[in-house]
């Protein structure tokens, strides 16, 4: 016990006389990083001449968490390295204006010390700026004092106990008694202990294997506990963690590697194809074990109805004379990234064809007005209604766009407050009505004006209802119906808009909130529309802590439902 506290109190203190030497080196860091100008410019070179310099590394991290400055990144690095807003060293800088913290380093197999200051003691906005050094000295000073101690008391043991043997045969019942807590010791059973008898050499011995026996059981209970902790880690991971041996079979696998892989457990000494079914999780392990340092690969899963795609970061493990050890592979599932980066594929096509159809007419029509088509003054009058009529196209798509954006950014200013049902639907009625009259369409409004008022944005809800009237009037035919009606229930508000129009095909229903679809495109282009008004409404309504959902049958026409949460 001893040994171990000399050994804790030695690391603490070289660690606490680092950590001091770190923090005075931050500090004159800091200040020559305020000398600078544009610091976003110039953290980089600041940052690799300081550490080199000081023989540390340097990190300069904006308030966002972005870092602008590293001693061993380049200018690649900067820009795929991960935000550090969430380092222990840098939350507790930006809150305290220094910050410390210790993590172990897989690229050096070692602890680092990390020592964290504001850029500006009294603005946190300004960023902070970290020194790091790695724990090598303090570890081997530790292992340096921890092994002499071990040997002394061991030669210590083994030297009181062949001086008992020879001293006297009085003493064979102590060692008996010695040797049985030992054996018992030396099997596991850490709880045993020998009585103490006088206070000779050999009393000296069965209170060191005493000693021994209870720093023995402190260190299983502390391996015990580290194993329950990397084993809560790994079950607590929502990825999922594979450890196979030399041969490919399974060590290890974490609750989500089963779940991931529909695996049913025990899965130790099968091999991956046997545990999981999936040849590319087998051909990945065995790839992993032939190559000589880290790789991906993507994983595509069939389950049920539903797909997949898991990507799959795997290293070979090495002994230290290069001998292959087996295979760690740690599995993301990136299903959702996937359908993101389609959707944001889709969206900028949509986005190239939307603007396309505008520019080309103006493009056109301003080129025949150029050459010669400005003498036909019937024919140019004309061309400009075309040209004003696409250019009014062009920039209400624009504003639409700007305006989807602000609201799925959080950026949209919203007024929440006790807004009246009846109100906000008259209002939207009386927008549309003139363009329900040219087409002779009758408004079924069933709004009482008794309802309690609804928790909403009063201008934007009239919003998303004028675009679902709008819609209804534009898709139902001459002489059709289009009805609103309000009801409170549960202390929520539902607002419905329906019609008789042609209605919404079953297998388009659940993508009509999706920006640029339509279900009628060519008819939608010639009313006006953009494709973006149902995403804007869908996004206005999730803002203001509702939900919209559409319901239809072809030929029934569609209702549109808005709920919102009652004031108050």
């Amino acid at each position: 016990m001893a040994a171990l506290f000399l050994t804790l109190a030695l690391q603490r203190r070289a660690v606490r006389r680092l950590a001091d030497g770190l923090r005075s080196q931050a500090i004159l860091t800091r200040d020559l990083a305020r000398a600078e100008a544009d610091l976003s410019v110039a953290a980089d070179g600041l940052a690799d001449r300081i550490g080199t310099e000081l023989g540390v590394r340097v990190t300069v991290i904006g308030a966002d968490g972005t870092v602008l400055g590293d001693t061993d990144l380049d200018a690649q690095g900067l820009r795929t390295v991960e935000n550090h807003a969430g380092r222990p060293e840098v939350q507790e800088a930006m809150a305290k204006g220094t910050g410390e913290a210790i993590r172990w380093s897989h690229t050096i197999g070692s602890d680092l010390l990390y020592v964290a200051v504001r850029l500006d003691p009294n603005d946190p906005a300004r960023g902070v700026v970290r020194l790091s050094v790695p724990l090598d000295e303090v570890q081997r000073a530790e292992r340096a004092v921890v092994g002499p101690v071990a040997a002394a008391a061991l030669a210590s043991i083994l030297l009181a106990a062949g001086l008992g043997v020879l001293a006297s045969r009085r003493l064979v019942r102590r060692l008996d008694r010695l040797s049985a807590a030992a054996a018992a010791i030396a099997d596991g059973k850490t709880s045993a202990r020998t009585r103490r008898g006088p206070e000779d050499e050999l009393g000296d011995v069965e209170r060191s294997l005493n000693r021994m026996a209870e720093t023995l059981d402190d260190r299983l209970a502390a391996l015990l506990r580290q194993r329950n902790q990397m084993q809560s880690v790994l079950e607590g991971m929502v990825e999922g963690v594979l450890l196979t041996d030399a041969t490919g079979r399974i060590l290890l696998a974490n609750a989500a590697f089963e779940r991931i892989f529909d695996a049913p457990p025990p899965l130790e000494g099968r091999r991956p194809l046997e545990a999981a079914r999936v040849p590319g999780l087998q051909e990945s392990i065995e790839a992993a074990l032939a190559a000589d340092g880290p790789l991906t690969r993507e994983i595509e899963l069939l389950r049920g109805h539903q797909e997949k795609v898991l990507r799959a970061s795997l290293a070979p493990l090495r002994s230290d004379d290069g001998e292959p050890m087996g295979a760690v592979a740690v599995f993301h599932d990136v299903t959702e990234l996937k359908r993101l980066e389609q959707a944001r594929r889709e969206f900028v096509a949509n986005v190239s064809h939307e603007l396309r159809t505008p520019l080309t007419a103006i493009k056109g029509y301003s080129e025949t007005l150029l050459h010669g088509g400005l003498a036909d003054t019937g024919s140019a009058v004309e061309f400009v209604r075309v040209i004003d009529r696409h250019a009014e196209r062009l920039r209400l798509l624009i504003e639409e766009l700007l305006d989807l954006a602000a609201v799925e950014q959080g950026r949209a200013r919203l007024d929440l407050e006790a807004t009246s049902p009846a109100e906000v639907s008259s209002a939207a009625v009386g927008v549309v009505r003139q363009a329900a009259d040219i087409k002779h369409q009758t408004f079924a409004i069933d709004v009482p004006e008794d309802l309690p008022p609804c928790r909403a944005d009063r201008d934007r809800l009239a919003q998303v209802l004028i675009n679902l009237l709008g819609n209804a009037v534009k898709f139902t035919p001459d002489g059709g119906r289009i009805g609103i009606r309000a009801r409170a229930s549960n202390g929520h508000m539902e607002i419905a808009v329906s019609d008789n129009g042609p209605g919404i095909p079953a297998d388009e229903l659940g993508r009509i909130f999706e920006r640029f679809y339509r279900v009628e495109r060519s008819r939608d282009r010639r009313e006006g529309g953009t494709g973006l008004g149902l995403a804007i409404a869908k996004h206005l309504i999730q803002a203001m802590d509702g939900s919209i959902e559409a319901e239809s049958a072809p030929g029934s026409g569609a209702t549109f439902r808005v709920t919102l949460p009652l004031a108050g």
